[in-house]
């Protein structure tokens, strides 16, 4: 398994990671898979690998600055660090069939190791309902700082929990 750069090479392939993760879990959650390519594509990728076993990638991480996020402004406001230097950490997702060896947790203590190197620190949202990526969270030692809720449309909302990584050299 190689954890590496993501190259613009890689776009069709994680997409295809992320459509198959789609089908198998809803995630991302309340997007259709004609929605997914947008989704993938943010626009606000300040860096991003991806993991990869045979030549196939396996999983992907990101870490995302954009202008203005609620995530963001949230674990600002609960920490006190400046917004300047928070990074979303994004687009986590790994192959059904490379799950339960430890790839989830590789990509997310890598992409939380890299942030400082972006002068921020990494935080993350993740569905209320995700039982097992909260889990993996917590056992990371990441700090859950609060909860949003918000309105997709009049009758869908997403119920988030909102985490800042441990400080750098803390695990």
């Amino acid at each position: 398994m190689v954890i590496r750069e993501k190259a613009e090479s890689d776009a069709a392939a994680c997409l295809e990671l992320l459509l198959e993760v789609h089908r198998k879990d809803h995630y991302p959650l309340h997007i259709t898979a004609g929605q997914v390519p947008e989704f993938l594509e943010s626009g606000h990728e300040a860096a991003a690998w991806v993991a990869e076993e045979d030549g196939r990638i396996v999983g992907h991480v990101a870490l995302h600055t954009p202008p203005a996020d609620p995530t963001l402004e949230l674990a600002g406001a609960r920490t006190g660090l400046p917004l300047d230097g928070l990074a979303l950490l994004a687009r986590l997702f790994v192959a059904p069939s490379a799950r339960r060896t430890g790839l989830g947790r590789t990509l997310l203590r890598h992409a939380a190791a890299q942030a400082p190197a972006l002068g921020r620190r990494a935080v993350l949202d993740v569905g209320q309902t995700l039982a097992s990526a909260v889990a993996l969270y917590e056992a990371e030692g990441w700090s859950r700082v609060g909860e949003l809720h918000l309105p997709l449309d009049e009758e869908t909302m997403l119920d988030l929990w909102v985490y800042v990584s441990p400080p750098a050299g803390a695990q």
